[in-house]
């Protein structure tokens, strides 16, 4: 990089990286310049997961499709498994992993913060920097909720240790924080018209002083504290354990999916699927990351400064 391109680079990096002339074969790969292609993608991606959800059933997940695809499809081209078995591995992962509904919520969390920031004016790399930010914060405070509570409520502490395989997760959701807390951070300078260290005006302004965020907060630890203390029937799951002890599922934070630790003292993180099914707990978490996802969507909704507030 020039001595030129670095200057311009530390001015404004958003708009030297908007700038950037890529391209391959005559297609411009600069996805920054086509931020609004993103945004329709991500719409039109809820849509379409939104119907999937419809048509597969209300715990279904597309790993069922990849286990058929994976597993399912090489044994049937070989002969060694007829259509039966393939309708049989599709049934065998409904509920396991994540559902239709966490890419729907999570794609239109995505498309609402995009247009929230166009309509303040905020486009290209700037806009889906900040998307992104938001969407991974979104995600990363539901699954923080969701590890400290099973870890706490169902015994099950390996899921917030710090140990491999499960670290992977933990790591994925400590980068999702980070990134999302230093683009806050970042926001709530931005959000100001700077000439060195005094400030000329504002370029956007955060809406909390309004009515919904605030709702939307009350509303999100109410239906939290409601799934940990689950006033309706639980079925408990009982399991033997490979040193002969028994795990029980507690009436608190219930689940439609349990991972178990089979052999806790083995050192390795990772557990079992038991699947129970409960349409009326999945709405309950479904309903809980839906209003962290809004919540978190009004925290990041901005305007622009009304003519008043620019004079």
């Amino acid at each position: 990089m020039t001595r030129e391109r670095l200057q311009k680079f530390n001015a404004d990096p958003y708009e030297f990286v908007d700038q950037l002339n890529i391209s391959f074969r005559g297609n411009n790969l600069n996805i920054f310049q086509k931020y609004k292609r993103i945004q329709r993608i991500a719409g039109f991606g809820s849509v379409f997961f939104v119907l999937c959800w419809i048509l597969f059933g209300f715990d279904s997940t597309p790993l069922q499709f990849v286990h058929v695809l994976t597993d399912g499809i090489p044994a049937w081209i070989s002969g060694s498994a007829s259509f039966q078995d393939l309708g049989a591995i599709y049934s065998q992962f409904y509920g396991k992993e994540m559902h239709y509904s966490a890419f729907v919520i999570y794609f239109l969390l995505f498309y609402l913060l995009s247009r929230s920031w166009e309509r303040a004016g905020i486009t290209k790399s700037k806009n889906l920097v900040f998307s992104f930010a938001g969407m991974f914060l979104g995600i990363a405070v539901f699954e923080w909720f969701w590890i400290l509570g099973f870890a706490t409520f169902q015994n099950q502490p390996w899921v917030a240790t710090w140990r491999f395989p499960q670290m992977k997760i933990l790591l994925q959701n400590m980068f999702f924080t980070v990134a999302g807390g230093v683009t806050v951070l970042y926001m709530l300078t931005e959000r100001w018209h700077w000439k060195g260290s005094e400030q000329l005006g504002r370029s956007y302004f955060f809406r909390m002083k309004e009515w919904k965020p605030w709702l939307l907060i009350m509303l999100s630890i109410f239906a939290a504290l409601l799934w940990i203390y689950y006033p309706w029937h639980v079925q408990q799951l009982t399991v033997t354990l490979e040193n002969g002890g028994i795990w029980q599922s507690s009436r608190m934070f219930p689940q439609t999916l349990y991972t178990v630790d089979l052999n806790p003292a083995d050192g390795v993180n990772a557990g079992v699927w038991f699947w129970i099914e409960n349409d009326l707990i999945h709405f309950i978490n479904t309903g809980v990351k839906t209003l962290f996802a809004l919540t978190t969507y009004c925290i990041f909704r901005v305007r622009k400064p009304s003519v008043e507030e620019l004079d």
